[in-house]
């Protein structure tokens, strides 16, 4: 089984194929390779996270504090929660921010 290929695309534009062209970045939406890399992505940002239920001044919400849980993936979600004070969310955007600058991920601002 090949995971990466090189794949190249042609446009129809008014009717007409365009010369073909090759994909310089990403993987293809749907390729089996992608959950094995957002796996790999999220283990790190487990990482992060971990860093902040060491820190004394973080606080879990209240119902999650038991099972130390500050966070929930799945597919190519991620729901992120803690108390209600600023201070958390602030800490919480600035481990995602380190995750992001670190593996060039970015949230889609219009799902967020």
């Amino acid at each position: 089984m090949t995971c990466v290929s090189i794949m190249s695309y042609f446009l129809i534009l008014n009717v007409e194929l365009s010369p073909s062209f090759i994909a310089k970045r990403g993987i293809r939406q749907g390729d089996p390779m992608s959950s094995y890399l957002f796996v790999l992505a999220m283990e790190y940002l487990e990482r992060e996270l971990k860093k902040l239920t060491l820190n004394g001044n973080f606080n879990f919400y209240p119902r999650c504090k038991k099972l130390y849980s500050i966070h929930i993936c799945f597919a190519d979600d991620l729901l992120m929660y803690s108390r209600e004070k600023f201070i958390f969310v602030k800490l919480l955007h600035k481990a995602f921010m380190r995750f992001s600058k670190a593996l060039r991920f970015h949230a889609n601002s219009d799902k967020t």
